[in-house]
């Protein structure tokens, strides 16, 4: 899965899931233009990169909205000219019962995990139309899969992304774009792990009793995203060590 000069913009890049697909693409030749709205973060993970003799730029967004997206989208070109990969990651995870979520968290989470991506995948096919193909990855999560009432509105908008993912691929499968999204289970990573919901969960539901390495879902993700992928669109590939499995 060679990534050796391809050019990749990655959303959500700043830590975590992003940052170890940030460091995966990074580590098979890939160059990188990471979008963040964590500017400091953002500029440790491109400052480790480059340090290590890498080729990343940081690109400070928020990714809610048409105008931004499409702003940072158009920065990665000018930074490198050609992209060949889009990875559609930014997302925020809040925990609401379902009777207690308000218009404004609705709006956060959807304007982040479903509306950004919208708006960056379509800014990203104009541009590898016209140069002959590419590739998108779209994060989802096995929460788009199984019911999730702790956090009903993150799922909803993960199953859009897996939804949002299928129309894409048929709509640019002519313009040899291929598009998918993974499915991550639980990522040992962030407040998660430092709260210890994860080794709880993984001790009563995962079969692989652990949590998933940030790079063991990057790895995913680069196939999908590399030449090696030649045939698989609209897919969504779940990777949650058994925690859900269709």
């Amino acid at each position: 899965m060679d990534m050796q000069g391809k050019n990749a913009v990655v959303t959500g890049a700043a830590k975590g899931l992003g940052r170890g697909i940030a460091e995966e693409f990074a580590a098979r030749g890939a160059r990188l233009a990471l979008i963040d709205k964590d500017r400091a973060a953002l500029d440790d993970t491109v400052a480790a990169l480059n340090a290590a003799g890498h080729q990343a730029v940081a690109i400070e967004a928020s990714v809610t909205h048409r105008e931004p997206c499409r702003a940072a989208f158009a920065a990665a070109v000018a930074a490198y000219g050609r992209i060949d990969v889009l990875v559609n990651n930014a997302g925020i995870y809040i925990r609401t019962p379902i009777e207690r979520i308000d218009d404004a968290e609705w709006d956060v989470i959807f304007d982040v995990c479903l509306r950004g991506v919208f708006h960056m995948a379509t800014a990203a096919v104009e541009h590898m139309r016209a140069q002959g193909g590419g590739r998108i990855v779209n994060i989802s999560s096995v929460d788009g899969f199984v019911p999730f009432p702790a956090m009903a509105h993150y799922a909803a908008a993960k199953a859009g992304v897996i939804s949002l993912t299928r129309s894409f691929a048929i709509a640019y499968a002519d313009d040899n774009i291929l598009i998918n999204s993974v499915a991550p289970g639980a990522i040992d990573t962030g407040p998660m792990r430092e709260n210890g919901y994860i080794q709880k969960l993984a001790r009563e539901r995962i079969p692989l009793k652990r949590g998933a390495d940030p790079r063991e879902i990057a790895r995913a993700v680069c196939f999908l995203a590399s030449e090696a992928n030649t045939y698989a669109t609209g897919e969504n590939m779940i990777v949650s060590g058994g925690l859900v499995v269709a």
